[in-house]
């Protein structure tokens, strides 16, 4: 099975080169494990990874990004819930909390299998939702909606987008009310090509660096 890599060049100096270094680096990681040739030929066999634990896979790699761009913002990038004001109830859980500190932690310590926090809502600046393979008529509404009396600003990342659709996906992400959105690579099952998407990270990571604690 062949695969076509397409990629665009839109780096314009050291900064844009920086933020690219770790974007290659996440196309690298989700190729490996998700679309390349052995694992797509595995499918739902006995000895492929489970899809939960490659999708953490793709927001832990996300979270690992974001520190680095936010760093010296005094801000935090972690996995968790979301506290209301009351501390009684939390949120759904969040792929990514982009917060200023934490209440607490599940099993987090020096050396953690799972570092999951707890974050008071009035601590946290953006929540990100992780999609793996985001079609036409994929878009969660229903996730925002649950999201809002806790965090005003809303994102979604998706590891890859169908090529054809990426217009329309775009349309609705912002019509089900998420403020930015952003695919790692377009990727069409049928062709198995892939179109990386550096324009759209680097706004992103321009958008992430306009956040204030």
């Amino acid at each position: 099975m062949s695969k076509k890599v397409v990629k665009r060049q839109v780096a314009t100096g050291i900064c844009d080169r920086l933020d690219l270094s770790h974007y290659h680096k996440i196309c690298t990681e989700l190729w490996n494990w998700r679309i390349d040739d052995f694992i797509r030929e595995l499918g739902q066999k006995e000895g492929n990874i489970l899809a939960f634990v490659r999708g953490l896979h793709f927001s832990a790699q996300l979270i690992y990004a974001i520190r680095e761009i936010i760093s010296g913002k005094g801000l935090k990038a972690d996995w968790g819930h979301l506290l209301d004001a009351s501390g009684k109830y939390c949120s759904r859980e969040c792929d990514v909390i982009i917060h200023k500190g934490r209440y607490n932690r599940w099993n987090g310590h020096k050396n953690p299998v799972m570092n999951f926090k707890f974050v008071k809502q009035d601590k946290a600046i953006a929540v990100i939702s992780c999609k793996s393979y985001l079609r036409s008529g994929g878009v969660d509404k229903d996730y925002v909606r649950c999201l809002k009396p806790f965090v005003k600003r809303i994102w979604l990342v998706a590891e890859c987008c169908d090529p054809k659709r990426t217009k329309a996906i775009a349309q609705q992400v912002q019509k089900a009310g998420y403020q930015n959105f952003c695919y790692i690579y377009e990727w069409s099952r049928e062709t198995t090509e892939q179109k990386r998407n550096e324009s759209g990270w680097l706004d992103f990571a321009k958008k992430l660096r306009s956040l204030k604690g």
